[in-house]
Formats: structure tokens, sequence, C-alpha cells
């Protein structure tokens, strides 16, 4: 009886390192979520595909050995861009990748569940994220002065996908520079999607 005593006590200070990350939200301040379903059109596997190895290559695996260390991230941050007809297809990528799809295919309850679960992954230091836990997304096609201000101190609570669709070649880069120097204090890997309108 004293030894499981001990044991769950020595569980619950491994854990108190971890407790802070239950705190974080997603910054509505600095991102927008994607809006709305995909269009029925599934779009193009082979970008999914493409757009999938770019995202998670050099994500890490968000293990570590100790509660109070950081993962590591062998890329931290990296930018893709694609033409407008792969819109569609970096939609519907993107969605599956947040696992909003994972709330359309359950019930209230499961979804519930869900969401639980995703909020506690934080405590499980020690296993290696799966290619469907899912990320945070924001979806840009204009960025106000407030937020470029919140993205000063924006901090990644999972890995991000931020997707860019129309803004000028001098606001994506600016938005590239910010993310860059976010990424170099984060444990988090950032990724920076934009869609380039035609020259």
């Amino acid at each position: 009886m004293l030894t499981t005593a001990l044991a769950a006590l020595g569980a619950g200070l491994l854990i108190v390192p971890r407790l802070p990350r239950l705190r974080s939200r997603y910054d509505q301040a600095a991102l927008c979520p994607i809006t709305g379903k995909p269009a029925l059109h599934p779009g193009d596997e082979r970008v999914k595909v493409r757009l999938g190895a770019w995202a998670f290559d050099g994500a890490g695996s968000g293990a570590t050995l100790l509660p109070w260390s950081r993962p590591r991230v062998p890329t931290p941050f990296s930018r893709l861009d694609i033409p407008p007809e792969e819109q569609n297809s970096a939609h519907q990528f993107g969605y599956r990748l947040a696992g909003y799809h994972q709330l359309d295919e359950r019930s209230r309850l499961g979804g519930l569940l869900y969401r639980i679960g995703v909020q506690v992954r934080p405590l499980a230091w020690c296993l290696p994220r799966s290619k469907h836990t899912p990320w945070d997304d924001a979806w840009f096609d204009e960025v106000r002065p407030s937020q470029w201000t919140a993205l000063e101190s924006w901090q990644p609570r999972r890995p991000t996908l931020i997707v860019l669709t129309g803004l000028a070649s001098a606001q994506a880069a600016r938005m590239e520079t910010q993310l860059r120097n976010t990424s170099r204090r984060s444990e988090y890997p950032i990724r920076l999607l934009v869609v380039a309108p035609h020259p």
C-alpha cells in the first residue's frame, strides 16, 4: 500500500513541470482558424502527400526523456509556396492535419472526449506524437495590424500550420521573418504554407 502511494506521489511530481501546458489555449488574437469544411472535391492526393511529407519533415517526435526537457525539433521552421490551383488540396490537408475531421466523424460525447484527450496530451512527455495528433492551424487572407502585434509575442502550444492565401509577397516575407524568429524559441515546429498568386 505504501509502495503504491509512493509511486503515485512520484508520478504526480513528475507531471508538475508539464501542468502549465494544460492552460495553453489557441491564441485568437494572433491566429485565425480555418473556416468551414473543405469542398466536396477531395483534392489531389499527390499534393496532399507532398504537403504531409513537407510538414512532418524535421518536425521531431515531440518526446523527451524528462518532463522538464525541451523536445528536439530538427527543422523548427519551413516555408512552402504552392500555386492557387492547389489551394483546395491544401484546404483538405490542413483540415485533417488540425483534426477537425475527427469531430465531424464522432458523436457529441465522442468529440468531447477527443478534445479532452488532445488537451491532456502534453502530460505524456515521453510518448512520440503520431501522425494523427492534431496540429494548430491559422489561415490568413489578410493580416490585421492587431494580429501583427499579437504575433510578436505568440508562442505555439503545439505543432502549427499557418497558411497565407492571396497575400502580397512583401507580407508573406514579413510573416516568414516573424515566424522564423518565433521558431527559435519554440519547442514545436512551425510550417508556413503560402498560396502564391500567379505573377
